[in-house]
């Protein structure tokens, strides 16, 4: 017996002392493996109707989910037994070197998760070296966010009435050095997103028994919340009346809203931004050659993460006939259902310039504040380069079309948006 035995208590302290060597971790966002995981946390730190702001779409939500169901249908094609012993991530877009092919998109009103918002975010994104756009419905002011920065910033832009208005959000965002503006052109009006009424996340917010409840369970984000200022589009004070959400969407209803937008707004803008513009939105073939015609320098590949109109397709399903229409003329910059480095690696290898992150960082934001946007960018850093290894690449700037195969039905010749308008 005395064999057995001794095997036995040598397997045990074997255990042991991995479990020792291991270490016993109490952290969950440091041990967070994915992306998938960092939004569990967010949602299990914010209140539900916090949440469902960052996390739903609009109207049945059809396009959030073709966002993530048709990055599922593009699959690798690598290759074996080639040297992967190094490896570059960087790109360049429009002139500006990034260290990986992400930037983080514009989101707005992020203080409603908690903690200092924007601010945690442009941070990190500073930290790593990544691009930072600033959207016009920050919990902040340009100024106050860029005040935070040590990386760049771009712009993001509403293509609103009032050209003075317009005018003056440009001539600040230059003032602070942001590189590049980022128009929105899918946003003539809010799209309908049902679970931000059911909820009640509205301005100003409908007061229900659940969502009363649901911020009486997380009294420390309700107590971050009043710390900073008041809620609301800070870029608007000194524009608008009153400093509160309330006043503000007022303004914006009233003076702002605008829906007889046309490309030449996009004309307008280009004679007063000196920098590289791109215009965010588009989902068509037709789009993207009016962009380019209006002297645009790239476009953001984009149906508003299934924000605004729902029924559209997919974005990574525009994307090959967009690419090969204007890939050539413009910087081509992909949004639009990423949770991965791998997903990123699909959009880069069909053609686009680059990735931008939207609820990632987000929910990063929410679960740790400026910690959990940290993470979110080293699981995308990790997986990146997880990914480009795993491919039988070395190089970034080497991917393309060849490591990857999607629906042959993505053509371009099912856009009936092609079409020139008259």
């Amino acid at each position: 017996m005395t064999a057995p035995q001794t095997s036995s208590t040598n397997a045990v302290t074997e255990l042991a002392r991995m479990l020792v060597a291991g270490g016993i971790s109490t952290d969950a966002l440091g041990t967070a493996p994915t992306i998938a995981d960092i939004r569990l946390l967010a949602k299990r730190r914010i209140p539900k109707m916090a949440f469902d702001f960052a996390d739903g779409g609009a109207d049945a939500e059809n396009t959030l989910r073709a966002n993530i169901d048709d990055l599922a249908k593009v699959t690798f094609i690598p290759r074996s037994l080639v040297d992967v012993s190094q490896q570059r991530l960087e790109t360049t877009i429009a002139g500006e070197k990034m260290p990986l092919p992400i930037l983080l998109g514009p989101a707005g009103s992020v203080r409603i998760f908690g903690g200092d918002g924007e601010l945690s975010a442009v941070r990190a994104a500073g930290k790593a070296g990544l691009t930072y756009t600033i959207s016009t419905a920050s919990s902040w002011s340009i100024e106050e966010i860029a005040a935070e920065a040590t990386g760049p910033l771009w712009f993001q832009l509403y293509m609103w009435r009032n050209r003075e208005t317009v005018r003056t959000l440009v001539d600040r965002a230059a003032a602070v050095g942001c590189t590049a503006l980022v128009v929105t052109v899918d946003v003539a009006v809010n799209g309908k997103r049902a679970r931000d009424h059911r909820n009640g996340m509205s301005i100003p917010p409908k007061v229900t028994l659940r969502n009363a409840l649901g911020v009486a369970r997380h009294p420390k984000w309700f107590a971050s919340l009043m710390r900073g200022p008041a809620i609301g589009f800070r870029n608007l004070q000194g524009i608008a009346e009153g400093s509160s959400a309330m006043s503000h969407q007022e303004y914006i209803n009233t003076e702002l809203v605008n829906l007889s937008a046309t490309w030449e707004d996009i004309v307008w803008l280009r004679s007063i931004w000196k920098g590289p513009l791109f215009v965010k939105g588009v989902m068509s073939l037709g789009d993207a050659d009016r962009a380019a015609d209006a002297g645009a320098d790239g476009i953001f590949v984009s149906n508003h993460g299934g924000r605004q109109l729902d029924g559209l397709p997919s974005s990574i399903s525009v994307l090959p006939g967009i690419v090969d229409s204007v890939g050539d003329r413009l910087n081509i910059i992909f949004d639009g259902g990423i949770r991965s480095g791998g997903d990123v690696m699909k959009a880069k290898a069909i053609g686009a310039d680059a990735v931008a992150l939207g609820r990632s960082w987000v929910w990063g934001a929410a679960a740790a504040g400026e910690r959990g946007v940290e993470r979110v960018i080293n699981i995308y850093r990790a997986e990146l380069r997880e990914t480009l290894i795993l491919l039988g690449l070395d190089d970034v700037a080497d991917l393309d079309r060849q490591f990857v195969s999607w629906p042959r039905e993505w053509s371009p010749e099912r856009d009936p948006a092609s079409v020139p308008l008259p």
